[in-house]
């Protein structure tokens, strides 16, 4: 064998050495790289189970927060429903209340009346008309014009019966009316002599007088003028 065989076949088992040797890095890099894949996948695989865990947790959370956000819509529903009942046992104590004072009212006020009458049925009828002179001048009660004998001894708290009497027996009247008209005249007096700014329709519908006429005629027979007259008589 000569040399450059020799030599040839040094190459040819050094290139197959080198490819031998090659294919050897090769297969530990490819194996390296397969257990590098590998664990890649496995890293991948346990990330998706932990956020697979992580999201069924989540949800149970969220299960949770809508249970409880559902409960505390109950609890506060029956808060509501506890504070309108509240309420209303307490309008219905405050009306409870308010129905007693009125009762409470009424009994006093129909204790008071039954006393008044007692009173006034004591009183003498002289004793009853100042009694009633008293009350007409603190209420002026006898300007109204419509006033009635029936109006009249329900605002005195007198009995209808016992008020006509008075005025029915009385010597200084004949009637209730006469008693109101003497009442206004006085009253309309003082106003033409009080009021000077008054015209004489105004002064006599503010004494109780029905009109002009009425009150012209009523002064007249009292005084023998008008209550023109009068007023004129009193500025001089």
């Amino acid at each position: 064998m000569t040399e450059a065989h020799l030599l040839i076949l040094i190459i040819i088992f050094a290139l197959v050495i080198s490819f031998i040797i090659t294919l050897l890095v090769l297969n530990a890099n490819t194996k390296k790289i397969i257990n590098t894949n590998t664990k890649l996948v496995e890293n991948q695989n346990t990330l998706l189970e932990q956020n697979k865990m992580q999201s069924s947790e989540l949800e149970k959370r969220i299960s949770e927060q809508e249970a409880l956000k559902y409960e505390l819509k109950e609890q506060k529903e029956k808060i509501e429903a506890l504070q309108h009942q509240q309420e209303e046992l307490t309008e219905q104590l405050k009306q409870s209340e308010k129905d007693k004072d009125e009762v409470t009212l009424l009994r006093e006020q129909t204790q008071q009346h039954r006393e008044h009458i007692e009173l006034t049925a004591e009183m003498s009828d002289e004793e009853l008309l100042a009694w009633i002179d008293q009350k007409m001048d603190e209420t002026r009660l006898f300007t109204d014009s419509g006033l009635t004998l029936k109006t009249m001894a329900k605002a005195l708290g007198l009995t209808q019966k016992r008020l006509g009497a008075l005025f029915k027996n009385h010597p200084k009247y004949s009637n209730l009316g006469d008693y109101l008209n003497e009442k206004r005249f006085i009253y309309a007096c003082r106003l033409l002599r009080e009021e000077p700014h008054w015209t004489i329709e105004a002064v006599g519908a503010e004494a109780g007088f029905g009109g002009r006429r009425t009150f012209q005629t009523e002064v007249k027979r009292r005084l023998g003028i008008t209550p023109l007259q009068y007023r004129q008589s009193q500025t001089l």
